[in-house]
């Protein structure tokens, strides 16, 4: 089984990776790694897996995953968050002598505090933080990169500062997606592992918004007491002004029927695009 993630090995993907293989019996497993979010997803196919980042507890939700799962023919089969924090490295002595930072585009926001203390650097973000750690290797004086903690024993530079986040306790989620589209009457027939459930799906409104249609799709959880735990808007991009609704639902194993005659109602209404059912 390929395992699609991004990479280089060493990303906080590959860790997450290997902390999600722990809690599953696989076997012959061969991680695939890929400098992008766009050819990890394209990568999976048939039984192989992939993992993509889906939430941040600093800089929350990533929207370059969110943007391929609003139309995406995958089914997420499961979660895992891990603790993530990040050091600097620079070839100077002085934080006010760098004059590049890389920095992957979701590690920007996560340390907000120590940008702020460089203002006049030239900040270029990368699609990966093992990437910023190649960069500044082969890069000139005045360089400087924000990588993961867990790299900053294996490396001497000039300049090295450890937990740079904005805050000790940072964790990321991540998704396990196969490349097969989720549908309703097949998820309704999985067995959980655990008594907890999360069903992560796409609602987007059939006609244009009008007062009360987010109040009107809330309602239909609300009155089968299902727990409603992530809520996200993004465009269609059919048009200016027309969003898809991101939702997380969790419930426990008795609430399994409930929730899929939920959606079957609401499909009646919306378009209800499922990505997955899994226990949490």
């Amino acid at each position: 089984m390929k395992f699609s993630v991004l990479g280089p090995a060493g990303t906080f993907a590959d860790a997450a990776a290997k902390a999600y293989l722990k809690t599953q019996p696989l076997t012959n497993v061969t991680f695939d790694y890929h400098p992008t979010f766009d050819q990890v997803y394209q990568a999976v196919s048939g039984d192989n897996l992939g993992l993509l980042p889906l939430e941040n507890q600093l800089d929350g939700y990533v929207s370059a995953t969110l943007q391929r799962l609003q139309t995406a023919n995958v089914t997420e089969i499961g979660e895992v968050t891990i603790p993530v924090d990040f050091g600097l490295v620079a070839n100077v002595a002085d934080l006010q002598q760098i004059k590049r930072l890389y920095v992957q585009f979701k590690t920007e926001g996560q340390c907000q505090k120590l940008l702020s203390t460089i203002p006049n650097v030239q900040i270029i973000t990368t699609s990966s933080k093992m990437i910023s750690l190649e960069k500044f290797q082969s890069g000139q004086p005045g360089d400087a990169a924000i990588i993961p903690q867990s790299q900053m024993g294996d490396l001497s530079a000039p300049l090295m500062m450890d937990n740079v986040a904005d805050q000790d306790d940072n964790s990321t989620r991540f998704i396990v997606f196969k490349s097969r589209r989720a549908h309703l009457d097949r998820l309704a027939q999985q067995t959980l592992v655990t008594d907890q459930f999360k069903a992560p799906l796409f609602v987007t409104p059939a006609f244009n918004d009008h007062p009360g249609t987010l109040y009107n799709i809330l309602g239909y959880f609300a009155a089968s007491q299902l727990n409603l735990v992530a809520l996200m808007s993004l465009p269609t991009k059919t048009q200016l002004g027309v969003y898809s609704f991101y939702l997380e639902v969790s419930g426990t194993r008795d609430q399994q029927a409930d929730l899929f005659k939920t959606l079957e109602r609401m499909a009646a209404n919306y378009q209800v695009h499922p990505l997955g059912y899994y226990a949490v």
